[in-house]
């Protein structure tokens, strides 16, 4: 979502809910349907406006208005017998429905777009009509987990335990436990989840998922900063930050390794992949963080790629030992990659002096990009830092270190401040990306057949990875073998259909072969499966040379 629209949907809402809070009524107005159902379809909830449009034409049958917009829906998705259902002629005939959800919504709604004055305004006219209500009384602990109000947070939870006496809850418990730690207060918070742990030992499973309970430490909309406390105690606090491919959709770096280590942890997520953290400073990351990493004996910053960098920039704010694969961000004007150009790098340049620690730096010192900022950036912003090197192993070097089966074993050795050893060479035999980088070195020094052998071991390390199947049609291109390149390219096709840089290579085999109507061909059933913007351009310049054909 834009700013702009970010700032439509902030006026719209606040407007509704001044307008409610002007009514001072516990049954909305007419109109407040109206506007905010239009305001969810804007955002793409159109299950919610309809429910939201059919509980107020329950509220006013006989406004015309609500069953427009209510029919409007049903046409959408042809439910024609909701439509007949609502037929002026029959409005009448309707119960009227005299408690209304429209004020629990907007303040729901209020919450997910952090628009948190105005949503604890609506709360308080919700708990004025319903003073007894204990999902209401419940509400403010939320609102004040959401708006990252710790100090009110605790206020609110200690006033919500008074409230339910005996019948306090255990995620109540827990939440108070864990707005302790987020402040500094590590003796109560040990304390009460000590409690927790005996009190509610049969239901605190339910609470946890995968073994986490996970609370949001900082959302400004695109970074967020999540913390995970894990079932048990724990004296060890993983900061771990995410690889270039990840948003916050999906689960955080290194989850499912870490958990099995029983930690804690505390992770910088993003909502999308052109996210590259450029939008929180390393002084918000401190101010969020320190005061709950301050509880731990052991702080360990671990991340890869993107996360690596960010493992570094971020976590050497706290006191914390550091693991970085391959750290670098994208974005970086001098030592980025012309794809993320458009991004604005807010950062600085160079990472702030910092020789009081020696962080763990692994990479591969033959991937250019990688061993050029090690040397301008990272080794004289960390003048102490340990490089540990792997030739050929690419920038992609979790997945390596994954492949040869040492990953899980550095992990633990720097956990328990092990010397990480020197792991024998001919681990570099079960790698699939190990053969493939091997081969675009060999390829770069003109060594295709050689390039080809490689790519071909890549594949069959793992038939399904993407990348050496690319390779293999481009060194049979460069060889001049095409028959066995265009047999390559569709076999890869086969596995991989929507995969853009395929499409465009099948495509440049036929314009080699002067093919252009086949390559035309090829661009159109390429975007039944992609809408890639360089498809579309593609096509523009074929349909150009076809056309010109056609005249000859």
């Amino acid at each position: 979502m834009s700013i702009s629209t970010q700032n439509e949907n902030k006026n719209l809402s606040t407007q509704i809910a001044q307008y409610i809070l002007a009514q001072n009524e516990a049954v909305p107005n007419k109109s407040v349907y109206i506007n905010f159902a239009k305001q969810l379809k804007r955002d793409k909830k159109v299950g919610q406006a309809k429910k939201l449009l059919e509980e107020g034409s329950k509220i006013y049958p006989l406004n015309l208005s609500i069953h427009t917009e209510l029919m409007k829906i049903y046409v959408r998705q042809k439910s024609w017998k909701d439509v007949a259902k609502h037929l002026p002629r029959i409005l009448v005939n309707i119960p009227r429905k005299t408690e209304s959800t429209l004020t629990y919504k907007l303040y729901k709604y209020l919450i997910s777009n952090r628009h948190y004055s105005e949503a604890s305004e609506i709360l308080e006219l919700l708990v004025k009509v319903n003073p007894t209500n204990e999902t209401l009384q419940y509400e403010y602990v939320q609102l004040a987990f959401a708006s990252k109000n710790w100090p009110i947070a605790i206020q609110r939870v200690e006033e919500l335990v008074q409230f339910l006496g005996e019948k306090v809850p255990a995620s109540v418990l827990v939440d108070l436990s864990i707005a302790y730690q987020i402040v500094g207060e590590h003796e109560k918070a040990k304390s009460l989840f000590a409690e927790c742990l005996t009190k509610y030992a049969d239901e605190l499973p339910e609470l946890f998922v995968d073994g986490y309970r996970k609370v949001t430490l900082f959302d400004n909309g695109e970074s967020r900063i999540e913390f995970y406390k894990f079932i048990e105690p724990t004296n060890t606090l993983f900061a771990t930050f995410d690889s270039i491919d990840k948003t916050w959709e999906r689960t955080p770096f290194a989850f499912n390794l870490l958990k099995k280590k029983r930690v804690d942890l505390v992770s910088l997520r993003r909502r999308t992949t052109k996210n590259y953290h450029q939008d929180i400073s390393r002084e918000e990351y401190y101010e969020t963080v320190a005061k709950l990493a301050d509880g731990y004996d052991k702080k360990v910053a671990y991340g890869t790629s993107l996360g690596g960098y960010s493992a570094l920039y971020f976590g050497s704010t706290i006191d914390c030992n550091i693991l970085a694969l391959s750290p670098r961000n994208s974005a970086h004007p001098n030592h980025g990659t012309k794809m993320r150009v458009e991004t604005i790098f807010q950062h600085e340049l160079q990472h702030p002096y910092n020789p009081t620690i020696t962080p763990t730096i692994i990479y591969d010192p033959k991937e250019s990009i990688d061993s050029k900022y090690m040397k301008k950036v990272i080794s004289k912003s960390y003048p102490n830092a340990k490089f540990i090197y792997f030739p050929y192993a690419g920038h992609r070097i979790s997945i390596y270190l994954s492949q040869i089966g040492v990953l899980k074993d550095i992990v633990a050795k720097f956990m328990g401040e092990e010397e990480i050893p020197t792991y024998e060479r001919a681990l570099r035999s079960k790698s699939t990306e190990y053969h493939r980088i091997l081969a675009l070195h060999c390829a770069k020094t003109n060594k295709k057949n050689w390039a080809l052998q490689l790519a071909d071991e890549s594949i069959r390390l793992s038939p399904t990875y993407d990348r050496p199947r690319v390779l293999k049609v481009e060194l049979l291109r460069d060889l001049y073998r095409m028959d066995e390149a265009f047999e390559a390219a569709y076999e890869g096709l086969e596995l991989f259909p929507k995969y853009t840089r395929l499409h465009l290579l099948l495509i440049s085999l036929f314009e080699q072969e002067n093919q252009y109507k086949e390559a035309f061909n090829a661009v159109d059933e390429a975007l039944k499966v992609s809408k890639s913007p360089k498809l579309k351009e593609k096509r523009e310049e074929l349909l150009a040379k076809v056309e010109i054909l056609a005249t000859e």
